[in-house]
């Protein structure tokens, strides 16, 4: 019975391991497709875009950053794990 309940349990962390990945990335693509319309819309209007620029240098590199370590410690925690 506790192969059982440790199996469900597992699977259960593996399903929020996976989600928290996926909605990272998602984060991180939406984050940078935001800050390219808003450099489009400062360009359209005519406007400085130094801001949106300025923007875009810290944070999409930030967000990548923190997104790819989440993976590489998702990655680390799968291939750590034995198999039955």
């Amino acid at each position: 019975m506790e192969d059982l309940h440790r199996g469900t349990s597992e699977k259960i962390i593996f399903f929020f391991q996976l989600s928290s990945v996926l909605l990272i990335w998602l984060f991180v693509i939406a984050i940078t497709l935001w800050i390219s319309k808003l450099i489009i819309l400062s360009l359209e209007l005519n406007d400085a875009p130094g801001a949106s620029v300025a923007i875009s240098l810290v944070a999409i590199p930030v967000f990548m950053t923190l997104a790819g370590i989440l993976t590489y410690v998702f990655v680390g925690l799968q291939k750590g794990k034995k198999k039955d």
